[in-house]
């Protein structure tokens, strides 16, 4: 049988070891998810507490009782939306780190086999960039992508890659998500369908872009650690 390595470029001929990042990738991926979740929570209970706000207003002042039980249940709805508020900031903090130390390792590793549009830190910083930091990641996962798709098709290893499609649903989604957010529409219950709609849309077409560039980048290191295996025997 051929050796695959004969075919082309080791990927275990690297000056340096590629470092594993799936673990980084798997925890970005698991809290984008519940990120979202817990984005629709809050604005449910938001929803929520402006129907029973307004209907206080809308009480005669003069029945007390009813005024007590619509506070009661403002409250019942206010603390558990504060504290999904928290752990919703949390999650998002806690997906940016991992999605940004996955982004600086991915590229990382791809330079030591190829070269990238992006650098690591160039990588790190346009993501990182307020407002806009979102729209370019689009982009640095797309060359993310491509790059380790490259390297996979050279040896033969068919794998789904991310598609320009998946790429501008991406950030049409996004778009939209922004225009919801400066126009505040999620203070009715049409408004947040339509805002439960974008968010839906959102993490389905960031997953769909995401995940599979992980894939990749864990199955590059798997195939060093293969590589440097039968180097030794």
């Amino acid at each position: 049988m051929a050796n695959p390595c004969k075919q082309s470029k080791c990927i275990s001929s690297s000056s340096r070891r590629l470092e594993d990042n799936s673990k980084r990738g798997a925890r970005a991926i698991f809290f984008l998810k519940f990120w979202y979740i817990l984005i629709v929570i809050v604005l449910v209970l938001s929803n929520i507490g402006l129907e029973i706000t307004d209907s206080m207003q809308n009480v005669s002042v003069t029945n007390k009782d009813t005024i007590r039980r619509l506070y009661y249940l403002l409250m019942t709805d206010l603390i558990p939306m504060v504290g999904a508020t928290v752990v919703c900031i949390l999650m998002f903090w806690l997906f940016f780190i991992y999605l940004i130390l996955w982004i600086h390792r991915a590229v990382k590793n791809l330079r030591y086999l190829t070269k990238t549009f992006f650098s690591p830190v160039a990588a790190v910083v346009c993501t990182a960039l307020p407002d806009i930091g979102f729209f370019i990641s689009g982009f640095v996962l797309w060359d993310i992508a491509r790059h380790q798709q490259m390297l996979l098709d050279e040896r033969g290893i068919q794998f789904s890659p991310v598609t320009k499609r998946n790429l501008v649903i991406f950030l049409v989604f996004l778009i939209l998500g922004n225009i919801m957010v400066s126009e505040d529409i999620t203070g009715s219950w049409p408004g947040f369908l339509a805002a439960f709609a974008v968010i839906i849309g959102i993490m389905l077409s960031w997953l769909h872009v995401l995940r599979p560039c992980v894939e990749q980048g864990d199955k590059l290191y798997q195939l060093q650690q293969e590589e440097t295996i039968h180097a030794k025997d």
